[in-house]
């Protein structure tokens, strides 16, 4: 048998005729046919010598307080791979770790169980919190943002069900014991083949491991608590 189809609203047919954009100047497509947002001409060097990664990377190695880990020269990962002409390498992670099934999982992976007429929370909205708490500690310190907001929306990746109390029940199967922190970064992130700055962080951010070699390391480990 066939299926009946509803058929479709005007309201449905006039959003979907806006999805393919409007004709703006310069044969430009924009969003709203009045579309009306507008930049000036990009000051400073020129792209074709320093590409918009370059040219803020040496405006963060200018702007960032000594000791704050620096983008230009980082980048170590397990996988070499070519520098992105548009993102900083940590910036890379953050959206890997952003876009990765394990960061997504977080969702079904509760940290704290609540009164249940109060709504529950998830390592994703903790990890979340983190970067949010995190990233607003280290800007003003003048650290690193990409790199202390890739490691606290990776921190809890290696996380299995039912918090903490699963690494007790984990810890018989895995040679050398079950810890969260070493699984993520080893384990579960593996495959985005991160920045090792990035895996330290992730690594070392319980207060039980050794300390992050970063200061960004540091700012996410107070900011789990």
């Amino acid at each position: 048998m066939g299926t009946v189809s509803e058929p479709v609203s005007e309201r449905s047919r006039r959003w979907a005729a806006t999805m393919g954009g409007y004709a703006g100047p310069d044969e430009v497509t924009v969003a709203h046919d009045d579309s009306r947002a507008a930049i000036g001409a990009r000051l400073g060097p020129a792209p074709a010598l320093f590409g918009p990664r370059e040219d803020r990377e040496a405006l963060m190695d200018e702007a960032l307080a000594p000791g704050a880990t620096r983008s230009s020269g980082a980048g170590r990962r397990a996988t070499p791979e070519e520098p992105d002409y548009w993102r900083t390498c940590f910036e890379r992670d953050r959206d890997r770790i952003l876009h990765s099934s394990a960061f997504r999982r977080l969702a079904g992976k509760t940290q704290v169980f609540v009164f249940p007429e109060d709504h529950m929370r998830t390592r994703l909205t903790h990890a979340l919190e983190v970067a949010q708490v995190a990233t607003g500690v280290a800007r003003p310190l003048g650290l690193n943002v990409a790199l202390t907001e890739a490691i606290a929306l990776g921190h809890d990746c290696g996380h299995g069900p039912g918090g903490h109390a699963s690494e007790e029940a984990l810890d018989p199967f895995v040679e050398g014991g079950f810890d969260h922190a070493v699984w993520g970064a080893d384990v579960a992130l593996a495959p985005l083949n991160l920045c090792e700055e990035t895996l330290d962080g992730i690594r070392n951010h319980s207060w039980s491991r050794p300390a992050p070699s970063t200061p960004e390391g540091e700012v996410v480990s107070w900011a789990v608590i």
